[in-house]
């Protein structure tokens, strides 16, 4: 795990967490086995590194000690300048350029891909990071296919994690790949966490954004999500909050941002990528009972949402 000054604790703490535990379960599940992870710390040097949270690490060794002999590399994200003060280092980066090419696997958490991609280890490849650098990760690095809407990402073996808690899923996934999902199902159980989340991949859910929202739209937001399947047109929707269908419009599209048709459009994909990742049914049956029309509307609207179509995304994230 590559660290820096005002690195994200937890980025750096959560997934060596995971791949710790994973070690710990194999060793309880199988005595004399052999311990499958063990992590080492790298800084810019050996010298204390402070971490945002105000926590000092000791790194075990500075990363122009490091050329071979790593399975993984992890880079972790980091606040405020302390992202651009690292991508400003010429030698770092022109280290981790240089290294991607000696390690199985590489990956950042939040917004590390922001070094990876400086390094140019993301050209070509999909990549995430957290919600609020997404922009600046397509603008500043075309040759990087971004995708903005997942928890984390894989071409090959370049991984990359959406916002702080994802590095915690992405290395749960690691672990999977490595050793198999009972693994990482145990790793789960322990930490309290699921092994895939459900509804997958929007790094904030629509029920965050209802809490800014007048308490008659929050209430309509919640019954809508209820109801997807009945047909919901604007007159139905005013006369829930008692309201004109033109006062209606405005007062939604000054609460949420869109147009009722189009919120209520997004809460349909949403729920069919549930039925994508957790489940085997046809496309007709998923586009039904997620509430569209019919399966071309369903499939026009996933792709504009979603940015591939609805059997893309279940080879992607769907079950195995």
């Amino acid at each position: 795990m590559l660290v820096f000054d005002d690195a994200q604790a937890l980025d750096v703490a959560g997934p060596l967490e995971v791949f710790a535990l994973a070690s710990r379960e194999r060793r309880e599940r199988e005595p004399g086995a052999v311990v499958p992870y063990a992590a080492l710390l790298v800084g810019p040097g050996r010298a204390p590194v402070a971490l945002a949270s105000g926590i000092r690490v000791l790194p075990d060794r500075g990363y122009s000690e490091i050329d071979t002999g790593i399975d993984t590399l992890l880079v972790s994200g980091g606040m405020g300048a302390a992202l651009d003060r690292v991508r400003a280092d010429r030698a770092l980066v022109a280290w981790l350029g240089g290294i991607a090419s000696r390690v199985r696997r590489i990956a950042s958490v939040c917004n590390g891909a922001l070094l990876l991609a400086e390094a140019g280890v993301l050209d070509g490849c999909e990549a995430t990071t957290h919600w609020r650098d997404t922009a600046e990760l397509a603008a500043r690095y075309p040759a990087v296919r971004v995708v903005p809407d997942a928890i984390y990402t894989r071409t090959g073996e370049v991984w990359t994690s959406a916002g702080i808690t994802a590095g915690m899923d992405m290395a749960l996934a690691m672990v999977a790949a490595d050793h198999g999902m009972p693994l990482a199902l145990a790793v789960a159980k322990r930490m309290v966490m699921v092994a895939k989340r459900s509804g997958g991949q929007s790094q904030f859910s629509r029920e965050l954004e209802e809490l800014d929202v007048p308490d008659r739209f929050a209430d309509l937001a919640r019954w809508i999500r209820a109801h997807l399947r009945a047909p919901l047109d604007a007159g139905l929707l005013a006369d829930r909050v008692h309201m004109s269908t033109r006062q209606f419009a405005r007062r939604f599209a000054a609460a949420f941002g869109t147009t009722p048709q189009k919120y209520i459009e997004r809460l349909r994909v949403d729920a069919a990528k549930v039925l994508l990742e957790s489940g085997t049914a046809t496309m007709r049956r998923v586009a039904s009972d997620s509430g569209f029309a019919s399966e071309d509307a369903f499939r026009r609207a996933f792709r504009r949402h979603a940015g591939v179509t609805p059997g893309e995304y279940r080879q992607r994230f769907g079950p195995p």
